[in-house]
């Protein structure tokens, strides 16, 4: 049995996952580090948008940041994080197929 303050964690956890847009950024990034300035075009959202949700996915611990000089590196902050994004891909796509 989870403790409740598991519980809140967690439900954190998903709720940062809930947003469409969020969860584009965690694929994108679980392929590796990459920098801010890299991944706003490639979700196709202005910088402050993506910045205020990558700063909710690391508040949520799913991310992790870094600087290098004026850049902010952005990273999967767990291995389990990238395994448990391609068990979510392949039941979505079993879901899909029925």
């Amino acid at each position: 049995m989870s403790t409740d303050k598991e519980t809140e964690w967690r439900v954190y956890f998903h709720k940062a996952l809930s947003n469409p847009e969020r969860l584009k950024i965690v694929d994108f990034l679980a392929d590796g580090e990459q920098c801010q300035c890299d991944i706003f075009p490639q979700i196709g959202l202005s910088q402050s948008t993506v910045s205020a949700y990558l700063t909710q996915l690391v508040r949520s611990g799913i991310l992790n940041v870094r600087r290098d000089g004026t850049r902010k590196l952005y990273s999967l902050s767990d291995p389990r994080i990238r395994r448990m994004l391609e068990d979510i891909h392949a039941l979505a796509a079993k879901m899909m197929a029925k």
